[in-house]
């Protein structure tokens, strides 16, 4: 794939699994619905919405809508609406080029595969991400197609969570977080490291994420390539 294919990949990667989450139809041409975590809205990478300001303005408050394009038609509405940036993220991918194998360290990677298991993983990755993450929607995935939840554990101590999602070639990095009390210990490039390795080991040959601003400079360095911006917007 080329670098445009890539960016079409990555956000149809990110959709698929909100869809994956549980989404509907939300009464607009094109736009889907995910009420409850995590609370998007949004129309799909090759559709063009021409939005009418008086639907938008019916999106319940907490909705958040991505634009996956700078100065868009979406965008411009949301502004006239009162929608405020909420989130800016930059989408981010990597060919898998070369061998590679896990990094020796202290970092234990385990597979959620029960509900009470995909509990724990809700409240860790609430803790990590700084907002509550829906258990409900967490043990949806378990089922799921091409999801794969972890935790990663340091002398048995759960710090850091992860969900892959696989998606064709791409393999979409998604919710990677560590606990705040344990950030600045290298356990988030480590943890990345056993990520890479284990997309490399069940075949992706691209990987994806939204890196945030915090993110960012750690992506870069593991060889991640920037591309292009992602602006969510929410009701102000």
């Amino acid at each position: 794939m080329n670098d445009t294919q890539l960016d079409k990949a990555n956000i149809d990667n990110l959709t698929a699994l909100w869809r994956a989450m549980g989404s509907e139809p939300a009464g607009m041409a094109g736009l889907q619905a995910s009420r409850g975590w995590p609370h998007r809205f949004w129309f799909d990478w090759d559709h063009q919405p021409l939005c009418e300001g008086h639907e938008l303005a019916r999106l319940p408050p907490r909705a958040m809508v991505p634009v996956w394009t700078a100065g868009s038609v979406l965008e411009r509405a949301l502004i006239s609406q009162g929608f405020d940036l909420a989130l800016e993220q930059r989408a981010m991918h990597l060919r898998m080029d070369g061998e590679g194998r896990r990094p020796e360290g202290g970092l234990r990677l385990s597979r959620v595969l029960t509900p009470a298991q995909a509990e724990q993983w809700a409240v860790l990755c609430g803790r990590a991400f700084g907002y509550e993450v829906a258990a409900a929607t967490v043990r949806r995935l378990l089922g799921a197609g091409g999801a794969c939840l972890l935790l990663a554990s340091r002398e048995d101590r759960p710090v850091a969570t992860a969900l892959l999602y696989h998606s064709g070639e791409v393999m979409g990095m998604h919710q990677v977080g560590v606990v705040p009390e344990l950030r600045g210990q290298g356990i988030a490039h480590e943890l990345m490291l056993q990520l890479m390795a284990l997309a490399r080991e069940q075949g992706a040959r691209y990987l994806t994420l939204q890196a945030s601003v915090a993110g960012e400079g750690l992506y870069r360095r593991l060889g991640f390539a920037p591309r292009f911006s992602i602006s969510s917007y929410r009701r102000g």
